[in-house]
């Protein structure tokens, strides 16, 4: 019996992606059935085309187009991808240079519509976020992912994201204020935020996952020297959660 592939994309500018593939190889890992490949971007079109499920956690990293073609046909025919945290996220600096924080930043971080293709295909684009702090996030869907989970508390960066198309909101959460650093905000309407997204393609579906910060003492050089560690809700058990049943709701249909 042919056994379910995953291919994680993993790297990520300004966060801890080697911690971040640590802890997503490590959960595919415990279903011992699975073959997993891994690399830093979408170059290995081989893999994907055998993969059942792809796993990205990326921040500016896009495929160009002949990967994106691949990537649009292997959805079309029934692939599923789990995208976590800036892999919805196009991101640059707009001058003049700002100080946030005690951090020498180039400029605001702005967020233009650069990758319309492939922000359309997934389904949803970053646009901003307010200062890392605690948010609750509540499962407001009955997919199997998100069913019968409590709502979570972590600290993270709460995302205000662009819909791209029908979705499905699995998780949402609410939160108001400023997004220092950021060309876009401050966000001050008391809205729901969705958190979770499903989202089809073809005979093909993705869910995005927007929590998912994690930051090692170095990741913001050369912008500061240290910083302290941060693990966002990846040491949440409800988060882990919902990671590990979407692997398994990826690999599914191989199982069965």
């Amino acid at each position: 019996m042919a056994r379910p592939r995953v291919h994680l994309i993993c790297a990520a500018e300004f966060h801890d992606a080697a911690y971040a593939r640590r802890e997503l190889l490590g959960l595919i890992a415990e279903d011992d059935r699975i073959v997993a490949s891994c690399t830093g971007d979408f170059h290995d079109t081989e893999a994907l085309a055998v993969a059942d499920l792809l796993v990205t956690y990326t921040s500016n990293v896009f495929p160009d187009d002949a990967q994106r073609t691949v990537l649009e046909r292997w959805l079309a025919a029934g692939g599923r991808w789990l995208a976590i945290h800036g892999s919805a996220a196009y991101t640059e600096f707009r001058p003049p240079a700002v100080n946030i924080g005690g951090i020498e930043l180039p400029g605001l971080t702005d967020t233009p519509d650069r990758q319309p293709a492939y922000m359309d295909l997934l389904g949803v684009r970053f646009v901003s976020h307010l200062a890392p702090q605690p948010i609750t996030v509540r499962p407001v869907s009955d997919h199997p992912v998100v069913r019968g989970l409590p709502p979570f508390t972590v600290v993270d960066e709460p995302y205000v994201l662009e819909l791209r198309g029908p979705c499905e909101v699995l998780l949402e959460s609410r939160f108001t204020g400023e997004a220092p650093g950021y060309v876009e905000g401050p966000w001050w309407e008391d809205l729901p935020r969705p958190q979770m997204l499903r989202h089809r393609r073809g005979a093909g579906e993705i869910l995005y996952l927007a929590p998912g910060h994690c930051c090692g003492r170095f990741d913001l050089q050369p912008f500061i020297a240290e910083l302290p560690v941060q693990r966002g809700p990846w040491t949440d058990e409800t988060y882990r959660e919902i990671v590990r049943r979407s692997i398994r709701w990826g690999v599914e249909r191989a199982v069965a």
